[in-house]
């Protein structure tokens, strides 16, 4: 235990003396805010308020409130989950730079077992992943506050902290996987550009995935982006829909939920918020696996 606290000291502190790291970490989060704000925002919104506009004894002014709410609500929930990738890419550009200076040597030949290695680089990472998420949970809340938009209850904030916690570890599994085979500094952020970009669509965050084709669905369901993002919203999105829903029939929000992503399928048949978590931690379980034993047999090889 002595050797991997120490290890994973030594690896945060070195992401937060990188001021540039911090800051493109939480980039992606205003990139995105701008994007709904100024461009796709309205789009989602009218979507919603034209299948309420037809129903008797609707108030169209407090129906515009909550949907506005929703759909911010619904952007903030693809935020947090995308922006567990970026972190977790930001924080293992210092185990590349190690590599390439030998010291990533230098701890491999260390009477340290492979599992411990991994198990400290893994937690680093999930320990900034859940610190910067809170942090961007804080931030984007507030901006809703600004926007008279409401806050999470306390129960809320548990639910979501404890699946930030989940999410971070997922991403800080499979993005550990992915710099212990990449060796160059230019491959690596090559990796985060189209990171970047396929993180935003693949977790359903600039457009629903009800109007994507089949085809893309099932691409996108292949990848943890979705049920991470689903999980997120269907937390989050609970409460404003209860008010926005009540009266409608219950046709329109399952519908709604499908389109928009907070209810999903996998080999038809709907998946609960537990089976969306569940699969996450399957997913990090199995790369963390996959890194040990990918660490123990390069190193044999290089032997």
């Amino acid at each position: 235990m002595k050797e991997f606290w120490a290890l994973n000291t030594r690896n945060v502190k070195i992401y937060f003396k990188d001021r540039s790291a911090v800051f493109f970490s939480l980039l992606s989060m205003f990139i995105v805010i701008m994007l709904m704000v100024f461009f796709l925002g309205d789009f989602n919104n009218d979507a919603i308020l034209d299948v309420l506009k037809d129903l008797p004894g609707r108030d169209a002014a407090k129906d515009s409130e909550d949907v506005s709410r929703l759909v911010y609500l619904w952007t903030v929930a693809g935020i947090i989950t995308i922006n567990a990738a970026s972190v977790t890419h930001a924080f293992f550009s210092n185990m590349i730079k190690d590599r390439n200076e030998n010291r990533l040597n230098s701890i491999l030949v260390m009477p340290i077992k492979r599992n411990v290695i991994v198990s400290a680089y893994v937690f680093g990472a999930w320990f900034v992943s859940v610190i910067m998420g809170i942090l961007t949970l804080a931030i984007t809340e507030v901006i809703g506050i600004t926007k008279e938009l409401g806050a999470f209850s306390g129960a809320e904030h548990i639910r979501i902290l404890g699946l930030i916690c989940v999410n971070s570890f997922v991403y800080a599994s499979i993005i550990f996987f992915l710099a212990s085979t990449v060796k160059s500094e230019n491959a690596w952020s090559g990796i985060g550009i189209v990171l970047g970009t396929l993180s935003g669509f693949l977790g359903g965050i600039y457009l629903p995935i009800g109007s994507l084709s089949e085809g893309v669905v099932k691409v996108i369901k292949c990848f943890p982006f979705i049920y991470g993002t689903s999980v997120f919203r269907q937390i989050m999105l609970e409460g404003v829909e209860d008010r926005l829903f009540d009266g409608t029939p219950e046709i329109i929000r399952e519908t709604v939920d499908l389109e928009m992503g907070m209810k999903m399928t996998l080999f038809e048949k709907e998946l609960s918020a537990g089976s969306k978590v569940g699969i996450l931690i399957i997913v990090g379980l199995i790369f963390m696996l996959i890194s040990t034993l990918y660490l123990t047999y390069s190193k044999k090889k290089d032997r």
